[in-house]
């Protein structure tokens, strides 16, 4: 019995040494994912730009380490010893129907406010020997295509231990480090809460009509199946009915829309089996629905294109273009 106890808190002893040369205990690590639609989304030119996670935890610890690049050569990287913890966003960039991005550099526009006289501060990148600032003048390059059109990439900010609350804003490229308070096109705020985050987003420019709408679409789903939609949208959610003009039967629809118009919607029949996937986005002010039609399993792949439907009390006029 005594050698097992004695065993036992050998094993023990080993597992704290591990933990203690790791680093950071597990429970310092907060990490989380977002789903389909982004919490946080802009454009820079052609290029989208989605939040999908946000992490944070001490500086040198082996979780944060590995997020940031792995094969980078700069000279004096550093560890802020007033500043040891480090907020970490995770982004996707892509370039729409293209099969591959025309640029391997840009830069996203994000930049930390630092304070009440609007400082602006770079995001940098983490490696296991320090922080080094990402490389572009003006501007900051945090954006990297390899030969594709979309990319994941994290962009790190450096903290102290307390700070709960961070507010970011988005610049026009290049104007980052000229900028003057007001002159964002987006801002957001993340706020460490509990085990968690809380994502407050203020985009303005985006229109009301499509935020919360309800209306008639009609088009067709490839050459000639024509379709009528009857689809309402609160915030991100999007519901609905679905009618094959032909057939007459009413199938149901349910998706999200995010804040650049990409629409992604199932169709279901009965309420509980999906029976097709719509994928694509909105356009002129929300009044045009194109994109992708596939079955679940990605067969009988079609594109689609639903506009609005003209009422009696309507002109017969296209809608003005403007933004998603």
């Amino acid at each position: 019995m005594k050698s097992l106890l004695r065993t036992v808190g050998v094993v023990l002893l080993l597992a704290a040494i591990a933990d203690l040369a790791a680093g950071a205990p597990a429970s310092d690590i907060l990490t989380k994912k977002f789903d389909f639609p982004s919490p946080v989304q802009w454009k820079v030119g052609e290029i989208e730009v989605s939040l999908i996670g946000v992490s944070w935890g001490p500086a040198n610890s082996p979780e944060m380490i590995s997020k940031g690049p792995q094969d980078i050569n700069v000279q004096k990287p550093a560890f802020y010893p007033d500043r040891p913890y480090v907020l970490a966003l995770n982004f996707q960039a892509k370039v729409p129907n293209v099969l591959s991005a025309s640029v391997s550099y840009a830069s996203s526009g994000l930049g930390r406010v630092k304070n009440v006289d609007g400082d602006i501060e770079a995001p940098v990148q983490l490696t296991a020997a320090g922080f080094v600032p990402f490389s572009g003048l003006p501007g900051v390059y945090d954006i990297h295509f390899n030969r594709d059109s979309t990319t994941e990439y994290w962009d790190f900010f450096p903290a102290s231990p307390d700070q709960k609350e961070f507010l970011f804003e988005v610049f026009p490229p290049g104007s980052m480090f000229g900028a003057r308070p007001g002159t964002a096109k987006l801002s957001f705020k993340i706020i460490r809460k509990d085990d968690g985050f809380v994502i407050i987003n203020d985009a303005p420019g985006t229109e009301a009509s499509c935020l919360k709408f309800d209306r008639t679409f009609e088009g067709t789903i490839g050459a000639h199946t024509s379709v009528k939609l009857q689809l309402t949208r609160q915030n991100t959610t999007l519901s609905g009915t679905e009618q094959y003009v032909r057939i007459g039967t009413t199938l149901w629809l349910q998706g999200s829309a995010d804040s650049l118009g990409t629409v992604a919607l199932e169709e279901r029949y009965p309420k509980d089996v999906v029976t097709g996937i719509f994928k694509g986005s909105f356009s002129q002010g929300c009044r045009v629905i194109s994109g992708l039609f596939s079955k679940p399993d990605g067969s009988r792949l079609q594109p689609f294109e639903f506009r609005e439907a003209r009422t009696s009390d309507q002109p017969a006029q296209d809608p003005p273009a403007s933004k998603p």
